[in-house]
């Protein structure tokens, strides 16, 4: 088997960090499971409403699986090393339309606008409302075959 690389967010509130991505990016969510009391009561959290917790989550983004948890141990930080590339292959339309979606709502800023890039390729970037950098573009990302 080979192995996979998934991205793994970690938000202040994961419940409401994917209700986030499904407004604004189509997301869905595959999986949701809360902390239960005991493991709230370990790390000092409120037991009253354990449903807004996120012990492990899934969502996906045009079809790419994504992994988030609550931050248990202090306030997450955004940060600029890391940016996910979401790559359309050669469905520029898609892309286009994936890209207008996000760019025409107020919850995202648009860094580079979609367009031209290398070889034939299209791209744009925007930075959503947890500071993390999302690349669209088109054709084939890799440099190996």
């Amino acid at each position: 088997m080979t192995a996979k690389i998934y991205p793994y967010l970690t938000f202040k509130n994961a419940k409401e960090a994917m209700d986030y991505y499904v407004q604004n990016f189509g997301a869905e969510i595959t999986y949701h499971q809360p902390l239960n009391k005991e493991q709230a009561e370990n790390i000092g959290l409120a037991t009253d409403d354990l449903a807004q917790t996120t012990l492990y989550g899934e969502f996906s983004v045009a079809g790419q699986k994504i992994i988030c948890a609550d931050a248990t141990m202090g306030t997450p930080q955004s940060s600029t090393l890391i940016s996910i590339m979401l790559s359309f292959g050669d469905e520029k339309e898609r892309a286009r339309q994936f890209f207008k979606r996000l760019a025409d709502a107020d919850e995202q800023r648009v860094t580079v606008p979609f367009g031209d890039w290398v070889l034939g390729n299209m791209m744009g970037q925007v930075v959503d409302r947890y500071g993390l950098t999302w690349i669209i573009c088109t054709g084939d990302t890799s440099t190996t075959e």
